[in-house]
């Protein structure tokens, strides 16, 4: 039995806490000896050569410049020791705070937002308080596009299914998907958008000219000759300069190609170094589910690793955009034709691996995306792994609550439906859990659909098209009152549910034509509910509106239920739970009192 999650998480914060302080403090004690053997270098050089020693000065010189880029490496990993643990403990307290409803991440997913969705906006899938923010455990870019797609978009029952095989594999390698995520922070960068890169890497090569290859080895040995002859007095120095003036020239001839490449990489030079760990622990995930075999096996390329390629993409961007710094340029870059031999290395690279790259940020994004889910299941242990059914529309929940509550906090109720053109029509008063109780059956359905489990002790549905209307607005900006922008919500979801090649549509509609008078708002809502009947959707209606409770008499597509309220001692109770039939107990009158409308007055 899995261990209580937030235990887990607070024992994880210190132990990542301590390993963070430690490493600190051996970094404080490297950067000091590293202090002192600089300072112990440069005294004894400068006394061996005021003693006239100097073979003894240059062999001092030469044991302390390579003894402190001994400690300059080893610093660099005690740092990234030091980082790589101070981002596990984030990474701990993010799972604990989340138990709470309480995200420590800043991205909401509002760039994936959208006015005309068929449900985003009434199932907070994106934004302050969303879904996307409960699940999110992505740092890349095709990571957050993945889960966010997986989250607006039902997915075939199939590739589902092989995501919960994959997602129960993951649940249970917390060291692992720990790691994978932190390695991510390490580097603010690795969310940068790869797009110029890949671009680059698929773009039609451009046959290099041939004089390339013999001139890239030729000039720079004949300008290094001249240098040399130069320095014990054979040639004059305008020789070397000649020589040096002539590869400028030739360099002249590919410099707009290359300054065009520099700029298509410059910016991922550095986040290649962090993406590169990223694949080495991709690559060593394990498991037998398939789509984690199909990502193991993406990450390759003509039988090298996926890391190994982009270790060395990483090395020649970083090493072509040396060529930024004037200083290097002028003094080193132009005598060895410096740009020459990373165009034809990255031209190389771009022939063997380019056509791959973007597989492998795809196979990445995915593993992120899915590692979410099983960050959320292992969160969760008591929320249900939902049962993808096939055929008809159908859902079946026992005891659901909203994912978006602290859990052990919300109410849940359990309900099911079979089949098309069924509607369940929910009545209630006034803050009794109506609209709540219908986000919850949504955001539920969502999650399940998108592969992740619910919140619910059993939960199974078809794949199916949800689509809600709930919280429609007027627009100034579109002249376009609340009414009408319910009724063009309306008017989508009819030509949803007429699409031959749309799937079964399970409806959430809420308070549906509130926006005009009693009479009309009950014929339109009638209307609506038997045009529905006709098609392949069903779903939920809530309503004050108790006339229409009165279809179940004439028609077995349409059941009742509701939440009701009871006044005990002068105040309003709420229980939350759903009950079957209609509400007879409203409290929009003791609501109107309480706040001092003097309702008695009117029966007198």
């Amino acid at each position: 039995m899995q261990s209580d999650p937030n235990a887990v998480f607070q024992q994880r914060q210190q132990t990542f806490l301590q390993q963070e302080q430690n490493a600190q403090q051996r970094h404080n004690q490297l950067a000091m000896i590293r202090l002192v053997w600089f300072a112990v270098a440069v005294i004894a050089v400068w006394l061996l050569g005021q003693a006239g020693q100097s073979w003894a000065a240059v062999g001092v010189l030469a044991v302390g410049i390579v003894g402190f880029l001994i400690l300059l490496r080893k610093h660099q990993a005690i740092r990234r020791e030091r980082d790589l643990a101070r981002q596990l403990v984030f990474v701990n307290e993010d799972e604990a705070a989340r138990l709470q409803r309480q995200y420590r991440r800043p991205e909401t997913g509002q760039l994936f937002t959208s006015a005309v969705h068929p449900y985003a906006g009434d199932l907070d899938v994106f934004g302050v308080h969303s879904l996307f923010r409960l699940l999110n455990r992505t740092h890349t870019r095709e990571g957050q596009i993945r889960l966010a797609t997986w989250l607006q978009n039902p997915s075939p029952a199939d590739a589902i299914r092989l995501r919960q095989e994959a997602v129960q594999q993951l649940v249970s390698q917390l060291d692992w998907r720990q790691q994978f995520e932190a390695l991510a922070r390490v580097e603010e960068t690795v969310g940068r958008s790869p797009d110029a890169l890949i671009n680059w890497a698929e773009a039609p090569n451009e046959p290099l000219p041939g004089y390339i290859n013999i001139g890239r080895f030729v000039l720079p040995v004949v300008t290094l000759a001249l240098f040399v002859a130069w320095l014990i007095g054979y040639v004059p120095g305008v020789a070397v300069i000649a020589s040096v003036g002539i590869s400028w020239l030739v360099l002249r001839q590919t410099a707009e190609r290359i300054m065009r490449l520099s700029d298509q990489t410059v910016e991922l030079s550095t986040a290649l170094q962090t993406v590169n760990t990223l694949f080495v622990q991709a690559e060593q995930v394990s498991g037998k589910a398939t789509r984690l075999v199909a990502i193991r096996e993406a990450l390759s390329s003509q039988s090298q690793k996926a890391s190994e390629a982009v270790r060395e993409l990483a090395s020649l961007t970083e090493g072509l955009n040396y060529r930024r710094n004037p200083y290097f340029y002028f003094l080193f870059g132009i005598a060895t034709l410096w740009d020459w031999h990373y165009l034809v290395r990255l031209t190389n690279w771009r022939v063997r691996h380019g056509p791959a790259l973007r597989r492998w940020f795809d196979a990445l994004g995915e593993l992120e995306a899915l590692n979410s889910l099983a960050g959320f299941a292992y969160a969760h242990p008591a929320y249900a792994t939902p049962i993808i059914t096939d055929g008809e529309l159908a859902l079946t929940m026992t005891a659901a609550s909203h994912p978006l509550l602290v859990p052990g906090r919300s109410v849940a109720n359990s309900l099911s439906m079979i089949g098309s053109g069924q509607t369940i029509l929910i009545t209630g008063s006034n803050m009794s859990g109506k609209s709540t109780f219908l986000r919850t059956v949504g955001a539920n359905v969502v999650l399940a659909l998108a592969g992740a489990v619910v919140s619910a002790e059993q939960f199974s549905c078809s794949v199916v098209q949800v689509f809600t209307s709930m919280r429609t607005q007027d627009s100034l900006e579109e002249s376009t009152s609340s009414f009408y922008a319910e009724l063009k919500r309306l008017q989508a979801l009819i030509t949803l549910t007429n699409t031959p090649s749309t799937l079964p549509v399970l409806y959430f509609l809420d308070e549906i034509l509130k926006g005009t008078n009693s009479v009309d708002r009950h014929r339109g809502a009638e209307a609506l509910i038997r045009q529905l009947h006709k098609t392949t959707a069903s779903g939920f209606v809530s309503t004050h509106d108790l006339e229409l409770g009165q279809l179940t008499n004439a028609s077995d597509f349409i059941r009742n239920y509701h939440f009701q309220s009871d006044l005990r001692a002068g105040e309003l109770v709420f229980d939350y739970q759903l009950r079957s039939g209609v509400c007879t107990a409203f409290n929009a009158s003791q609501l109107m009192q309480a706040i001092g409308i003097q309702i008695n007055e009117l029966t007198q």
